[in-house]
């Protein structure tokens, strides 16, 4: 029921931000119904999916057609304190913020479909990722390969490079002579041993690995 009721009421985000700072000793419910409230009484919106090279001076063009803004904050990733897909507008009326959802919400910017939310207010700390590389969360677990936002996701940046230094070390081991003699030493002696093994069960048939009889 309340899934349905945020998508009848617009000014209601179907986003739960677990970290909004609820009155002291709420509980859940209590605070997601504060989370609510702030959510119809604030003046900020919250922009996802940008392109990792949209400026804050696209942005700020694009809405400020809903409206004067009073402060636009972009998304940085942690780490690198570079953009990393998505900002914060406040405006100076709820009547503007609600302009920004109802009518930018889908435009394309930098070809992709950029989200506009209501969202319960921007306080310091929130314009930084929550990933723990220092981006977006989504961007972590991301698989396919979106090159606006940084190619693949971050994890799977990590399997690729993890690939190609396995690559790298086999390729090196196996051009080394060293390595090569080594190994050729090792299974010259392995074959050798065989060859005894064999010798010894032709001379006595009970000598065998699978001795069941």
């Amino acid at each position: 029921m309340a899934r349905l009721l945020k998508l009848l009421d617009p000014t209601i985000s179907a986003y739960f931000d677990r970290r909004f700072p609820s009155s002291t000793g709420a509980g859940e419910q209590q605070k997601r119904n504060e989370f609510e409230e702030a959510l119809r009484t604030s003046t900020t919106v919250y922009i996802g999916n940008l392109a990792f090279t949209t400026s804050d001076f696209q942005l700020y063009e694009l809405f400020s057609k809903a409206g004067d803004i009073k402060r636009l904050i972009m998304g940085l990733d942690a780490t690198k304190k570079t953009p990393c897909g998505f900002c914060f507008v406040s405006y100076f009326t709820r009547k503007d913020a609600e302009a920004a959802v109802k009518y930018i919400n889908g435009s394309m910017m930098d070809g992709r479909s950029i989200r506009v939310d209501h969202d319960w207010g921007f306080v310091e700390g929130r314009q930084f990722g929550r990933g723990r590389s220092g981006g977006q969360v989504r961007d972590e677990h991301r698989t396919d390969y979106d090159q606006g936002r940084g190619g693949y996701g971050q994890l799977m940046w990590q399997e690729i490079e993890t690939r190609q230094m396995a690559a790298v070390g086999q390729a090196e081991f196996d051009s080394n002579p060293v390595y090569n003699r080594q190994d050729s030493n090792r299974g010259r002696k392995r074959q050798q041993r065989e060859n005894d093994t064999y010798q010894q069960q032709s001379r006595n048939p009970r000598a065998r690995d699978d001795d069941d009889d």
